[in-house]
């Protein structure tokens, strides 16, 4: 069976997994991690990926990044490449390192690339090692809250949504903290909230709004609002006009038309 089409694009953020092959360490000492990290390091630079997080495991990776330049395999290729190498050379051993080649989803920095970076850096914590992730060494977590430093991690499109500066740290170490998964089906391809009404809580929240409007408008100005809830997920989030059909409970012809109409009067302007 031939391999599935790589997600890919130029100015895309990327979640990116990968395990070790038939799921054996590739991480067995601190000399391990340390090699990844460097390599991640200089491949980021090389290939114009930003690293928003990570996360090193034992058994596999999680890497959050954002690709400048549709140049996401290059970089993945090269980064294993050359860790396998490595790695083989000094454990004296052939083979493969990585079992399969790696997976990758495309996300959005707003509120799905915010739980996927409490995701990644709470697997040390899902894992049973530590019961803080600030006990954990190889995440970025540590750089998140200010307490570590790196010239190639690149937390900001994430921070940013946590109020001013002096806020986003401990806002973040409390999100991480907090006992929610969040509303991200991780086990999709594409990353979406579970459910409708998830969908339509988080924007009625946003645009400070009441959830009957959305869910049953009464007149023409809270149709409008609906229209904006519509038009607001479209433009800023990426959903499609059969998904917000779906979610509204109106026809894919009408979502369409609500956005094409939007799109028109935009141009209009111009």
């Amino acid at each position: 069976m031939g391999w599935k089409l790589r997600l890919s694009g130029e100015n895309s953020y990327h979640h990116i997994y990968a395990w070790g092959n038939d799921r054996h360490p590739i991480f067995k000492c601190e000399d391990h991690y340390k090699k990844y990290l460097v390599l991640l390091e200089k491949h980021s630079y090389a290939f114009e990926i930003d690293i928003v997080a990570y996360a090193l495991m034992e058994s596999h990776v999680h890497l959050f990044v954002y690709d400048r330049t549709n140049s996401l395999s290059y970089f993945m290729m090269k980064l294993h490449g050359d860790y396998a190498r490595y790695y083989n050379r000094v454990n004296k051993r052939v083979g493969h390192v990585f079992g399969e080649r790696f997976n990758n989803k495309i996300v959005a920095a707003n509120i799905y690339g915010k739980w996927l970076s409490r995701y990644i850096h709470r697997q040390a914590v899902e894992a049973g090692l530590v019961e803080d992730p600030v006990d954990f060494p190889w995440s970025s977590y540590r750089i998140y809250i200010g307490l570590e430093k790196s010239s190639f991690v690149k937390p900001d499109v994430i921070l940013m949504q946590f109020g001013t500066d002096d806020e986003r740290l401990c806002g973040y170490r409390a999100f991480v903290f907090y006992n929610d998964d969040g509303p991200v089906d991780w086990g999709k391809r594409y990353l979406f909230f579970v459910g409708g009404d998830d969908l339509i809580k988080y924007i009625c929240q946003k645009l400070n709004l009441e959830i009957s409007i959305l869910k049953n408008p009464q007149g023409a100005k809270e149709r409008s609002l609906r229209h904006l809830a519509i038009i607001t997920l479209h433009k800023e989030y990426g959903y499609k006009p059969y998904q917000l059909a779906r979610v509204f409970g109106l026809a894919r012809s009408t979502v369409a038309s609500i956005i094409k109409k939007k799109i028109a009067s935009e141009d209009d302007k111009i």
